[in-house]
Formats: structure tokens, sequence, C-alpha cells
């Protein structure tokens, strides 16, 4: 009796720690019969938080706009295009001030407000200057101005004697637009006068060709008074003598 008591006290306190699970199509349900079923304590493992930090990549796109950089402007004299009737004369130019200025691959000296002058020479018909300037910052502009040259008649003159004299169709000729002035038995010492009178003209030569010293010696002091009366903006040219004399080598020297 008393083994009969103990078990039903310890059905009754475990049953109510049970769940009974059933199924309509289970076997056991259908015979009456109940079954029990404890789920085992499982230990789960630890929780490992892994924080993943994503490098972000900055990407700099450089955008590159055109630059207008102005060259140093140029003002020249004569300008592109232009007729001009001097054989030789002073190219002139103006820039902006401080800008470094090359004509024709010679470097010039501008003045405080960037005008230059350079003396040039011309030959017949197309003449071209080529004026380079640099602002000193890397910004360079290379100019090429083109002028014609047209001379008015007797540009250019020959001064001779008898030697010119037998000369001078084929001298024209070559001359163009010349003039050639010779007589028989002139003399070196003639020369500065003539030039004087060249030069008084109302178009004066700008061009002189001294062909003298076959019928007597060329001195210095009439050299000098040549180049005196032509003047710095002319250019004379001088015929070298070939003459059986012996004032021949003395005035080759002078000349």
């Amino acid at each position: 009796m008393i083994r009969l008591l103990l078990l039903a006290v310890a059905t009754a306190v475990l049953l109510p720690a049970c769940s009974a699970t059933s199924s309509p199509n289970d076997p056991l349900e259908a015979s009456g019969a109940a079954t029990t079923t404890i789920a085992p304590v499982t230990s789960l493992p630890p929780v490992v938080v892994t924080t993943t930090t994503t490098a972000t990549t900055t990407t700099t796109t450089t955008t590159t706009e055109a630059v207008v950089v102005e060259a140093p402007s140029l003002v020249t004299t004569p300008g592109y295009g232009d007729v001009v009737e001097r054989y030789m004369f002073d190219f002139t130019g103006s820039t902006e001030p401080g800008v470094a200025v090359t004509v024709n691959g010679e470097s010039v000296i501008i003045d405080v407000d960037g005008a230059f002058s350079v003396p040039v020479v011309n030959d017949l018909g197309t003449n071209t200057v080529t004026v380079r300037l640099d602002d000193g910052s890397g910004v360079t502009a290379t100019h090429r101005v083109r002028y014609e040259f047209v001379p008015v008649d007797g540009w250019i003159t020959a001064i001779g004697d008898s030697v010119m004299l037998g000369s001078a169709p084929e001298i024209e000729k070559r001359l163009g637009e010349g003039i050639v002035d010779a007589t028989v038995s002139r003399q070196f010492l003639a020369a500065p006068a003539l030039v004087e009178q060249l030069v008084a003209r109302p178009v004066p030569p700008q061009v002189i060709i001294v062909g003298l010293g076959t019928n007597g010696p060329a001195q210095e002091r009439h050299f000098d008074q040549v180049m005196e009366a032509a003047g710095a903006e002319r250019l004379v040219v001088f015929v070298n003598v070939r003459v059986p004399r012996t004032w021949e080598d003395a005035s080759n020297r002078t000349i």
C-alpha cells in the first residue's frame, strides 16, 4: 500500500513537467498510449561579432580647361604687306614694356615704353623681318613681317671713269632703275663733289657706287669726304682698281 502511494505521487509530480506531443497519424496515439519527448540541453558556441571596415577609395578627377593666354602685342613700321621705297631704313616696333625682343635672330634693346628700332637693308621685291617676343613667363610669339621694296627711279647711282663708261649699258641693265654717271679721265678726287650733288637731288640715291681710281690714286682724305657727304643712311660701294699703274696697290689699300 505504501509503494502504490509513492508511485502515484511521483507520477503526479513528473507529468506536469513533461510536454506531450501527438499526431493524428501516430499509431501510438491511435492506440491510446502517450509518449513524452524532452529536448536535450545543448551548449551554444560563443557568438563572434566580426566588424568589417571597407576602405573607401577617393578618386580625384582633374578637369583641364583651356586657358587663353594673350601673347605680347606688336606694332611695326613697315607693317605686313606694306610697300617701301627705301633700300635701307630703321625698322621700328612697339610691344609691352619688359618684353625680350629679337629681330632676325639678334637681341635688341627696347625702351621703357616697349619701343625699339633696328636698321635693315632690303632686297628688291619681298623682304621678311622676323620678330620674336618673350614676356619672361613662358609666353612667346613670333611675327614675320613681309613687305615689298619697290624703289623709285635713280635709287641706285654709279659714278665712274672711262672703265665704267664702257660698261654702262650692262650696268644699267643690271641696276634696273639705276643711273650711271661716268666720263672719261675722271679721277678719284672728284668723287666728294659728285656725291654731294647726288645727295642734294630732290630724290637722292639710296646706294652710290664709286668706280674711280684708274686715272689717279685714291687718297684717304678723299675717301673720308665721300663717306661724310653720303651720310649714314646710304650705302656706298667702292669698286677696287685694276690698272697697270704704280698707284694700283696703294689705291686698293685705301679703299
